[in-house]
């Protein structure tokens, strides 16, 4: 259940080739749907001013079959790495969005209970000047809400740097999230989601 927040984007990262998956993630699929149409519709359920989706890598193969109330950005810098992805994002929310909850297309096993526990820490006023992390085996990284005041530095990030350089820098909030660990890679990790809904490992760089 969402507490009473301040107006928020979500933006999803979506963009990469999938080198060692051997395909762009937005386009892993279950059954016959795309798992990237499931992560809108958990992300809709937190009410969001906008849900923003960056594409690259597959977009003309994904674009049509993305909801009408998505914004799609496509990053046509997106083999400058996971960097670029993160900057379009934040360049592109709108002026009067307090800050981005950002999260990337292939952490399959986040739920929206597990972003409510982000959002509901956002205070009812300003919140331009907040960050909050998720905290999981011993680190953290995305999902993370990153306050409208801090878009500009994650200017410095390049290469296939994630948001941690940054969010090590402004002393972010902590929300244990466990799930967060565990991302897809490579097929065999798509292949453990697919026959049991879990991974044997993850190595999220968030």
């Amino acid at each position: 259940m969402i507490h009473k927040a301040p107006s928020f984007s979500v933006a999803i990262l979506a963009a990469g080739q999938g080198r060692r998956l051997g395909y762009p993630k937005s386009l892993m699929r279950y059954g016959h749907k795309y798992l990237l149409l499931d992560i809108l519709e958990q992300v809709k359920d937190l009410n969001p001013s906008e849900i923003i989706v960056i594409l690259g890598a597959g977009e003309n193969a994904v674009r049509p079959f993305l909801p009408p109330w998505s914004r799609i950005i496509v990053n046509d810098q997106w083999h400058r790495g996971m960097s670029s992805s993160i900057q379009f994002a934040l360049r592109s929310t709108r002026m009067e969005s307090s800050g981005v909850l950002l999260m990337t297309c292939d952490q399959i096993l986040i739920q929206t209970h597990h972003l409510e526990r982000i959002v509901n820490l956002l205070p009812e006023g300003d919140s331009r000047s907040v960050c909050i992390a998720s905290s999981y085996h011993g680190t953290f990284g995305i999902p993370c809400f990153i306050g409208a005041n801090h878009f500009s530095d994650f200017e410095i990030i390049e290469g296939d740097q994630g948001a941690k350089p940054v969010l090590k820098t402004l002393n972010p909030i902590l929300v244990p999230i466990e799930e967060a660990f565990y991302d897809v890679d490579t097929p065999d990790d798509f292949k453990s989601f697919l026959e049991n809904k879990t991974f044997p490992y993850g190595n999220h760089e968030g």
